[in-house]
């Protein structure tokens, strides 16, 4: 197969895998917190990776792709909601909560209350306290809405101190990693640190907004023009392999008759 073929072949792989991570932006426009993903691609020859057995002069490598997946951890864009539970951070950061495969970080702050009163995320895992310098030493919030007098709901400030008629009952620990964030997504909106990332206190200026939430930082328009090229280089490039399959078709059918 001439090198022609493989580079036609390399930007058809390219195009699916542009078209999954768009696919995948778009289905999560409207998740609050989401981080939008990107794609970036290297180009290399064959033969840097697997040097060939003959010398370079004598053969055409084949064009590869070798592809990197980068997380957008841009802010979204501030949604009031008006739920006394819902929390968005202003600044870098991220709230830590307890899953069943450890603890994860997540800028998403829909919260709601289990019926023990622990402060949960929407899929219900528990939002850990700040008790010091690592997340392991958080333990889960409760917040007992129902013994308070005349049913107050629960006040948190900035610094995600949370208080019912004036007394504190926790504070939602916010942790943060040095950048570039070495992170990787888990299921939903969480991310998990890659080894070597150690978590630690949020800056000062990041700050907690009470009855919002942020939204996904995916703009939607953007992404379907990227589908739209995406889509456009995938049938180029195919019209590509027709074409050097039907010349290979015809020159093996002139060299029949010779």
């Amino acid at each position: 197969m001439n090198s022609g073929m493989y580079s036609a072949l390399s930007g058809n792989l390219a195009a699916m895998k542009r078209l999954d991570v768009v696919a995948s932006n778009l289905a999560n426009a409207a998740t609050n917190g989401f981080k939008q993903d990107r794609l970036a691609f290297d180009s290399v020859l064959a033969g840097n990776l697997n040097p060939p057995a003959v010398p370079p002069a004598q053969t055409a490598d084949p064009v590869l792709l070798q592809e990197r997946m980068q997380t957008d951890f841009s802010a979204g864009a501030l949604l009031q909601t008006g739920n006394p539970l819902d929390l968005a951070l202003q600044g870098d950061g991220f709230f830590a909560v307890r899953t069943p495969d450890g603890i994860a970080y997540t800028r998403q702050g829909s919260f709601r209350l289990a019926s023990d009163g622990t402060l949960v995320t929407a899929n219900g895992y528990p939002v850990l306290s700040r008790a010091g310098d690592r997340p392991e030493e958080g333990q889960p919030i409760v917040i007992d809405v129902a013994g308070a007098a005349g049913g107050s709901k629960p006040s948190i400030d900035n610094q995600g101190t949370i208080t019912i008629n004036g007394e504190p009952v926790g504070t939602v620990a916010i942790f943060d990693f040095p950048k570039p964030y070495q992170l990787n997504k888990a299921a939903g909106t969480f991310f998990v640190p890659a080894e070597g990332a150690a978590p630690q206190a949020a800056s000062p200026l990041t700050s907690v907004a009470q009855g919002a939430l942020e939204q996904s930082n995916v703009n939607s328009i953007s992404e379907m023009v990227q589908m739209v090229e995406a889509s456009r280089f995938f049938e180029s490039c195919q019209r590509m392999v027709r074409s050097f399959d039907d010349m290979a078709a015809k020159a093996v059918n002139d060299l029949a008759r010779v």
